[in-house]
């Protein structure tokens, strides 16, 4: 069997499969920060753990390296996963819960992942050790600075190693078609704390540690209060175009979203710091203005634009008629698979945040299958290129497809609020929707002064 740093050909060709799958499964990636890593020194990238397999997704698909990763231990049980992890460049790191007997396993990985770094291919971890289904940062594990000084100290890197923090966002971590944001932060050199290491290694592996957890919350929607999490989650949504507004900042290209959430949730806890009542007064207008969504059936998404006029209605709606044609050849071709996939996903896989992983791969699987047999299936009907054309078609048509249904849906809920509810209920919840924003405001503003 190879050396796992080596270059595999066999992994490229998998990689631009699931690169073109990955790129349609989003409807935007952004990436920031590419300038920050170094073609000619070893590099360890430290992401952010929020949404399994899709997480190293993010690094495989946005960068050209082949990154080899370290993944827990009780993936590799199966003797069937086992050449198959190999093949994409995983490597087991074991933990407690995998049994105290195999802790001194982590030896041989930690050898290897040395040897790795020496032939200048770049290893990716995840410190965090595990994933959350928060948008928040744990606390990080020793096994980065661990890897990182070994590596240095064994003498056979030739150039000062690196570390990259990788921040991963997920506008929303199930639905296909949401916002994927990758960035690479600066990186962190591992020399600078070599000094320390050799007078209290402990100590040393501390200090990385922390400063690991320094450079990467700033890469990441971090909301470091458990308590008023699902708070601190709907507020930086429903402040972000008031924010926008506040910082001059475009709402294109995205990335400005991504700033104004940040910018919003420094504000929650700078105000939540200078009053005590200010999240529990806060709490009880956000229940309010949630509970009136709730008994008129209506969704945020609904709220974030200016009400339809009848005008706006009428074409909006002659548009979505238009549309139906193309939207039943994608519904008919895609409906099917997609549901059954998504119940068999969500009625067995327990853990919400592996649900996305799964939904992908066996729909990557089971789509690109459904689209051959029909293409064999038709084939005799179409000549030569439209071939072609067709398998090229019939994923950007399911594309197509989920973004004009999910669409007519929010256009649905906007005809319930201005035609659907009577003005004084609309009234209402357009006004508790208005108060939470002031009442955030005016918190706000006094930290300007």
């Amino acid at each position: 069997m190879g050396k796992i740093y080596r270059y595999s050909i066999g992994y490229d060709i998998v990689r631009g499969f699931v690169k073109t799958a990955h790129r349609l499964f989003y409807r935007k990636v952004i990436v920031t920060g590419r300038e920050n890593i170094p073609k000619d020194k070893p590099v360890i990238f430290a992401p952010n753990h929020q949404n399994a397999l899709m997480d190293p997704l993010a690094l495989v698909c946005t960068l050209p390296s082949q990154i080899v990763y370290l993944a827990r231990a009780d993936i590799f049980k199966s003797a069937i996963n086992r050449p198959f992890l190999r093949f994409l460049k995983i490597i087991p790191v074991y933990r407690i819960r995998d049994g105290v007997e195999n802790l001194g396993r982590n030896e041989k990985t930690f050898r290897q992942t040395i040897e790795i770094l020496q032939h200048n291919t770049p290893l990716c971890l995840f410190p965090e050790a595990r994933h959350t289904d928060k948008r928040t940062l744990l606390p990080l594990k020793k096994a980065v600075p661990r890897i990182a000084f070994q590596a240095e100290e064994s003498g056979g890197l030739g150039k000062d190693l690196v570390i990259i923090p990788v921040g991963i966002y997920y506008s929303d971590y199930l639905e296909p078609q949401s916002i994927l944001q990758i960035n690479y932060g600066k990186p962190l050199q591992v020399s600078e704390f070599l000094a320390s290491y050799r007078g209290n290694p402990q100590r040393a592996q501390l200090e990385l540690r922390d400063a690991l957890q320094a450079k990467l919350s700033p890469l990441m929607i971090d909301i470091r209060d458990a308590e008023h999490y699902e708070l601190y989650e709907t507020i930086r949504r429903l402040y972000r175009a008031t924010m926008l507004k506040e910082e001059n900042l475009s709402p294109h290209p995205w990335e400005n979203h991504f700033r104004s959430d940040q910018l919003t949730i420094q504000k929650l806890e700078i105000a939540a710091k200078e009053d005590d009542s200010f999240l529990q007064l806060l709490t009880d207008k956000v229940q309010k203005y949630e509970g009136l969504k709730h008994e008129q059936k209506i969704k945020e998404d609904a709220l974030e634009k200016k009400p339809l006029t009848p005008a706006q209605a009428f074409l909006t709606g002659a548009g979505f008629l238009l549309a139906s044609p193309m939207i039943a050849f994608g519904w008919l071709h895609h409906a099917l698979p997609h549901y059954l996939l998504k119940n068999h996903v969500n009625n067995k896989i327990e853990d919400s945040q592996m649900r996305s992983s799964f939904y992908f791969v066996l729909g990557m699987l089971a789509f690109s299958a459904m689209y051959v047999v029909e293409l064999l299936t038709l084939g005799r009907l179409f000549p030569g290129w439209w071939k072609v054309h067709y398998l090229i078609a019939m994923p950007l048509s399911g594309v197509f497809t989920y973004r004009l249904i999910r669409s007519w849906k929010v256009f649905r809920n906007r005809l319930r609020l201005r035609f659907g509810l009577s003005k004084e209920k609309q009234k209402s919840l357009l006004d508790s929707r208005q108060e939470v924003i002031s009442f955030c405001q005016k918190a706000f503003s006094a930290q300007k002064q």
